[in-house]
């Protein structure tokens, strides 16, 4: 298999839509529960493109270049993520994706990186996926190991991705990056004290990974 990594462009939005549809919303342990993820209607933010921190891998090896995996990044601020939190502490959360937004809101607010390292701003990682049958090839390794480099390049002193599967983090504690917070999937429960995330084994926990760059 031939390979390159280059930045995802506003060109790729359309086929990068269709590889995180049919192999990030199926396989994402959050959803597991919801058992509707074919229906959300999820995309890339072209805003968040434009801002050159994503990444594609590329398959040429058929001939023709095709998407086989993402690493979806952008600027997360320390006022942004106060300012999220402040839009949906006080909201009652009736539906499922509204438990999810809370709870990646939440944890990536616990784990105090920007207090923790006094940065007013970091590279984060928002979405990692390779396609279903090209997995174990090490591709999740060269998209985030071209993230990095991208972001020394660009200045920034943090890359942080909240990892929501046990793989997922592994991934990132291989390629040297700190878990500074973790929380059980188990603890978070609705109103009515019932479990929310039920995903399956071996998929307990969300952690919070770090690296200096």
């Amino acid at each position: 298999m031939t390979t390159i990594v280059r930045e995802l462009t506003v060109n790729d939005i359309d086929e990068a839509n269709r590889v995180f549809r049919e192999h990030f919303m199926k396989h994402e342990p959050l959803l597991e529960s919801y058992g509707k993820c074919e229906r959300l209607n999820a995309s890339l933010d072209e805003s968040a493109v434009r801002e050159g921190l994503s990444l594609v891998i590329i398959d040429r090896s058929e001939g023709a270049d095709r998407i086989v995996g993402v690493s979806y990044a952008g600027v997360l601020s320390a006022n942004e993520l106060e300012h999220s939190w402040n839009e949906l502490k006080d909201k009652k959360r009736t539906k499922y994706m509204e438990h999810i937004a809370y709870f990646l809101i939440n944890i990536k607010r616990n784990a105090q990186f920007f207090q923790r390292y006094n940065v007013p701003e970091c590279l984060y990682l928002k979405v990692l996926v390779v396609d279903a049958t090209m997995q174990r090839q090490g591709l999740g390794r060269q998209l985030v190991t071209a993230l990095i480099d991208v972001g020394r390049a660009k200045g920034f002193a943090l890359l942080v991705a909240t990892c929501t599967g046990c793989y997922s983090t592994k991934l990132m504690a291989s390629l040297g990056m700190e878990c500074v917070h973790s929380e059980n999937y188990c603890d978070f429960k609705d109103d009515a004290g019932n479990v929310v995330f039920k995903p399956s084994a071996p998929h307990t926990k969300a952690s919070v990974m770090v690296l200096e760059l």
